[in-house]
């Protein structure tokens, strides 16, 4: 009786300089929508798909990170209030932002500016 010793290799993946695939940045997504639709734990989904669990936390947590930040938009203000050296409002929001204005109704401009009012 003769022993026959296979070994899967796996020549289309490209490899980092330590030996380690190279995984895209479409097939992770891939991966991370696969490992939540599945409804199987870390372990068992990374172990199917021959990759380390660590490696597919990071993706899941890289990618739900992505989903918090929100982009920048800025928008350019023009206000008709004439120039003060002094002002009589200044805020600071919970942002860090700080608003200041002359009066009241320069205040209440600004406001329906900003939010489209």
């Amino acid at each position: 009786m003769t022993t026959i010793t296979t070994e899967v290799m796996d020549r289309d993946s490209k490899r980092d300089r330590q030996g380690r695939r190279i995984t895209t940045a479409a097939r992770r997504e891939e991966l991370v929508t696969g490992y939540r639709q599945s409804g199987l734990t870390m372990e068992q989904f990374s172990r199917r798909e021959g990759i380390k669990r660590h490696t597919l936390a990071k993706w899941v947590y890289l990618q739900s990170r992505r989903g918090e930040m929100k982009p920048v938009r800025f928008a350019e203000v023009k206000m008709s209030v004439p120039a003060v050296s002094r002002w009589t409002f200044e805020l600071t929001l919970p942002n860090g932002w700080i608003v200041r204005a002359a009066d009241a109704a320069a205040v209440a401009q600004l406001l329906s500016v900003t939010t489209g009012s």
